[in-house]
């Protein structure tokens, strides 16, 4: 099916606006009966935050009872 002139080209610019919208990210176009129907404009945060690896409870149960029992 081709979209007339003026659809094509309204089309394009919805589609060049979405991507100067994004520096990370994704857009989907959604098609129905071979008509664009949607477009969904993803953003990704990208982040340098570095997470900590907390300690295992029971690792920390455990070494509690070594401890206690060493003290008897």
């Amino acid at each position: 099916m081709n979209y007339p002139k003026k659809a094509s080209i309204e089309l394009i610019n919805e589609v060049q606006k979405a991507l100067d919208d994004i520096v990370f990210g994704s857009i989907e176009l959604y098609v129905q009966n071979r008509k664009v129907t949607q477009i969904t404009v993803r953003h990704i945060k990208k982040t340098n935050v570095e997470t900590r690896k907390t300690p295992d409870i029971r690792t920390q149960d455990e070494a509690n009872i070594k401890i206690g029992i060493d003290k008897q």
